[in-house]
């Protein structure tokens, strides 16, 4: 957010376009840093962390980083989600097939730390975290769970938390809060539970269920409470019929984890998610049962929703913690935005809906009428305008008012998944090969 009220409210490939700049695939969000802009991307088996000039979008350095292994990923995630964390000085990436390298903002080689592999479902998107001198990374996945903390100048661990294992796992950015004793804390939403970890000791200082089950959005802190949004399930399972018909092979009412082959992304993802529940709700002995099965979805608790929750507690507060919840039409890629004591969130359709964030009160919701396909940008606020961008690279901007009314329109022509970065009097859109910079000429 800014309060810049200089940057352009017309965005589009002939509008207000100060420079724009290819890029390697990936979704990583631009970072913007003291006038230079840090990146991650890929190609091939290379992995790259990059910086450019904010001011001319011309490459200043890049590092390559080779891949030890391939990490399945969907194919809308990629293999370069995860942003960069920096603390002006160096700057820390997390790249999945790789693990953990930090630099320069020059471009030093600061230290590696590989690390992984890390079984996740959907691929890997959780950007790492930092704060007081040191990176934090968060790892949650039917294989493994955990979050752990790491010296930012030398690279070696710190310390490192187990977590509950979820089903599904997990996909959101940690948040950081100072509590009210001014002790720091990170707020992980994550798979089975929203958690507070105290950042020195990485001991659990609250939870709550039922709130998070597999969430992609991360947690939006305030000085009081914490929004999350997950789209509200009940908790069920897919049925056991169904899996049988595609993987019980040799029909004996028994999925052995051998019997789940073939290609494609959802093939991946089941022999996951099968694996996960052999491991952690059977027996470990390479077959999943119907009774395995249910046990294993019913340990995703009913919840999710936009929920406001309040900060500070002890212990298991999933009876008390929950401010309020909204069910309905709730996306599952994109963060809300807290904006001018109004909250904003945008799904899929283009769907924009408007929240009192203290009562949970729906206030307006309306559609983006030009930018009706999908979203996994978050939206982005400056001065008197949010600025949306949807999967397709359209580009709505309206006003920041509970009554929005849209002020423009416009297409970048090509897909979209990171969320912009606004800095100063200019906003950073990230699409698929090209990074571009929007500004007044003036300004």
């Amino acid at each position: 957010m800014s309060d810049d009220t200089e940057v352009p409210a017309e965005i589009g490939p002939d509008k207000n376009v100060i420079w724009k700049a290819k890029t390697p695939n990936g979704n990583s969000s631009p970072v913007v840093v003291d006038g230079r802009i840090f990146l991650t991307g890929h190609e091939g088996d290379a992995r790259f962390v990059l910086c450019l000039d904010a001011r001319t979008g011309e490459e200043v350095w890049r590092k390559t980083l080779t891949r030890s292994r391939t990490e399945i990923a969907n194919p809308i995630n990629g293999y370069t989600t995860p942003s960069i964390a920096t603390d002006g000085k160096s700057v820390f990436a997390f790249i999945p097939e790789f693990g953990l390298a930090a630099y320069t903002v020059e471009g030093k080689d600061l230290w590696q730390r590989p690390l992984g592999p890390f079984g996740g479902v959907q691929g890997m998107a959780v950007s790492p975290v930092y704060l007081d001198g040191r990176v934090y990374l968060l790892i949650d996945t039917p294989e493994q769970a955990w979050l752990a903390a790491y010296d930012a100048t030398t690279g070696k661990s710190q310390w490192k938390a187990e977590r509950p294992i979820g089903l599904l796992g997990g996909y959101a950015t940690p948040a950081v809060h100072k509590d009210r004793n001014g002790r720091m804390q990170l707020i992980v939403s994550g798979a089975l539970e929203l958690t507070a970890y105290d950042a020195e000791s990485g001991k659990r200082v609250w939870w709550a269920t039922g709130i998070t089950n597999y969430p992609a959005a991360p947690p939006l802190v305030t000085s009081d409470a914490v929004y999350t949004v997950e789209p509200y399930g009940d908790g069920g399972s897919p049925p056991w019929a169904e899996q049988l018909t595609k993987f019980d092979k040799d029909k004996d009412g028994i999925i052995q984890l051998t019997e789940v082959s073939g290609t494609g992304p959802s093939v991946a993802i089941w022999q996951r998610i099968l694996r996960s529940t052999d491991k952690n709700m059977g027996n470990n002995d390479g077959e999943v049962t119907e009774q395995e099965f249910t046990r294993a979805f019913a340990s995703e608790k009913p919840g999710g929703g936009l929920v406001r929750t309040k900060l500070d507690g002890k212990g298991d507060v999933s009876a008390t913690a929950t401010l309020w919840r909204h069910t309905k039409g709730v996306p599952y890629v994109t963060a809300p935005l807290l904006y001018k004591d109004t909250l904003y969130l945008v799904r899929n359709g283009g769907i924009v809906s408007v929240f009192d964030p203290k009562s949970g009160k729906l206030l307006r919701e309306s559609r983006l009428k030009d930018a009706i396909g999908d979203y996994y940008a978050s939206p982005v606020a400056a001065g008197n305008h949010i600025y949306f961008v949807s999967k397709e690279g359209k580009v709505s901007v309206v006003s920041a008012t509970t009554e929005w009314e849209i002020v423009s329109s416009g297409n970048l022509d090509e897909q979209a998944i990171a969320t912009p970065a606004i800095a100063g009097n200019r906003i950073f859109i990230r699409t698929e090969n090209t990074l571009w910079c929007f500004g007044k000429p003036h300004a």
